[in-house]
């Protein structure tokens, strides 16, 4: 069986973990599942998703949990590419319809423009993960008290990005994973990580 996307699963699953032991139910199904399944492992298999689509000159363009299934194995796939476009030197495909569009909460803040880098890029593909991982890490979607999408982008504009959860989770992997998030969220694309090197991060090679 699969088990829905990332979001729908890991909400639930964070309420599991949060419910003091004695007060589970063990006897849900769902309980060894949310206790199998590993925030790292979910990411780094994203991340292997992304790297393939970008090495095949494939941006998504509408990065986020919601549009990520787990199978019955607990592995990531990435889906809904409704927004996608191929790019390449001899066969671009840049459509003016993939300008402005998307989930405001996961663009990054050079699509709020109106000049030439307003359209889907590898590098916004990048920062979409970084939501996404913050999405895992935390269980909701990023800027939860933002509504309007007006107030999105300019708070994204003016550099507003989530922060860490309660130190409550603090640990040295999710400081390391929230960190490769930020990294993704910079504001100027060019030094966000791509994809490949985001996977060697968290294969552990760089």
């Amino acid at each position: 069986m699969e088990y829905g996307d990332l979001l729908c699963f890991v909400t639930p699953r964070r309420l599991f973990l949060d419910t003091p032991p004695s007060e589970r139910d063990e006897t849900d199904p769902m309980a060894v599942v949310y206790k199998d399944f590993r925030e790292h492992e979910a990411i780094a298999g994203v991340a292997s998703g992304l790297a393939y689509l970008h090495s095949h000159y494939v941006i998504h363009g509408d990065l986020k949990a919601a549009n990520v299934v787990l199978d019955e194995t607990l592995q990531p796939k990435i889906c809904d590419f409704g927004l996608t476009k191929v790019i390449h030197t001899e066969y671009a495909c840049t459509s003016d319809a993939l300008k402005g569009v998307g989930s405001y909460k996961w663009m990054s803040p050079e699509l709020f423009t109106n000049d030439e880098n307003s359209s889907k890029t590898i590098e916004s593909d990048v920062y979409a993960f970084g939501m996404t991982i913050a999405e895992i890490i935390s269980a909701e979607v990023p800027f939860p008290h933002l509504r309007r999408s007006w107030s999105i982008m300019r708070a994204v504009v003016e550099g507003v990005r989530p922060i860490p959860e309660p130190m409550s989770r603090a640990g040295q992997p999710f400081n390391d994973l929230w960190s490769l998030a930020a990294s993704c969220w910079a504001t100027n694309p060019s030094l966000r990580p791509s994809a490949g090197a985001i996977v060697a991060i968290l294969d552990g090679r760089e």
